[in-house]
């Protein structure tokens, strides 16, 4: 989350969803759940549909090599919109490729930087990766309009299940992983839907949408309508879906966004094969999270 010369408290809100009202009286929320019902599977599935014979329109910008990788700058589109995106290119013919979902981020690197350390050091064993810009709510906003709030979402959604497309282009029938942090490992929870991803990295994620959006950007907005317009999109409503795919969950001890008992609460409901690990680290986490993280996908996607 962005660094600023502001005061503590901007920092805290700019952390996971940006700005707040002041004035606006806080809305009593219960993190960790929702209170609508949920549909099944495939029909969240039709939410993220889309014309899959639509070109990406791929546009290479410039490539520079680094650590014996390619970093290629390019554009591609999806949901309407450009995508801006580093691919990370091995030597070689892939022998796996990821997705990785940037963090809302308080300090360096909230966006499509964040794990280009990482897409390299995988590149070293053979894996291609794609780090999007996502959109929303980096360059979209939250409103108090719950219908289009919950449009942008699924469009963000639509941009990574696009992602994967330009994926599958690059590396083909290969094992494909996924690692989101933050808002990124939200949005990359509803990829269950999608089922391409074997394995996923969820990076301190919170439960649901509607409680980092009541709490830091639409105080005032009211949780029923939030509930029942993102209940199909809320991480604590797809984590349980994302078998036979494995999780990997990761949280923070001194996360002042995600509370322990949430973490508890999607550790629980998340479905096998999984994992979950808590850090001595901040929101952000740390290089021992950053080890084991490259440790599991390593394994997950058979390059160990």
């Amino acid at each position: 989350m962005r660094l600023t010369t502001l005061l503590a408290l901007t920092a805290l809100l700019a952390a996971c969803g940006g700005g707040s009202n002041p004035a606006a009286a806080p809305t009593q929320t219960t993190p960790g759940s929702t209170t609508t019902a949920v549909p099944s599977l495939d029909e969240r599935a039709q939410l993220f549909a889309y014309d899959e014979s639509a070109p990406l329109n791929v546009v290479e910008k410039k490539t520079k090599s680094e650590k014996g990788a390619e970093i290629v700058d390019l554009v591609f589109e999806a949901a309407g919109r450009k995508v801006s995106a580093f691919l990370v290119r091995p030597k070689g013919k892939p022998k796996a490729a990821v997705l990785w979902a940037h963090w809302y981020g308080e300090e360096a690197n909230p966006n499509r930087k964040e794990f280009l350390v990482d897409a390299l050091a995988l590149a070293q064993d053979g894996v291609v990766s794609l780090l999007p810009q996502e959109f929303f709510p980096w360059q979209e906003k939250v409103s108090e309009d719950a219908a289009a709030d919950r449009q942008l979402a699924i469009d963000q959604v639509v941009q990574l299940r696009r992602g994967l497309d330009l994926l599958q282009e690059q590396a083909g029938d290969v094992p494909v992983g996924f690692v989101g942090h933050d808002y990124g490992a939200m949005f990359g929870s509803m990829l269950v839907a999608d089922k391409r991803p074997q394995t996923y990295v969820l990076m301190t994620p919170d439960a649901t949408f509607s409680d980092w959006f009541l709490k830091y950007f639409v105080r005032g907005a009211s949780k029923t309508e939030l509930d029942k317009a993102f209940a199909p999109l809320e991480p604590v409503n797809n984590v349980g879906d994302a078998a036979p795919a494995s999780v990997f969950l990761q949280f923070a001890k001194s996360d002042r966004f995600v509370p322990g008992y949430v973490a508890d609460k999607l550790t629980d409901v998340t479905s096998e094969p999984k994992k979950a690990e808590s850090y001595e680290a901040a929101h952000k986490l740390d290089d021992a999270a950053r080890k084991d993280r490259l440790a599991w996908l390593r394994e997950e996607l058979g390059l160990s």
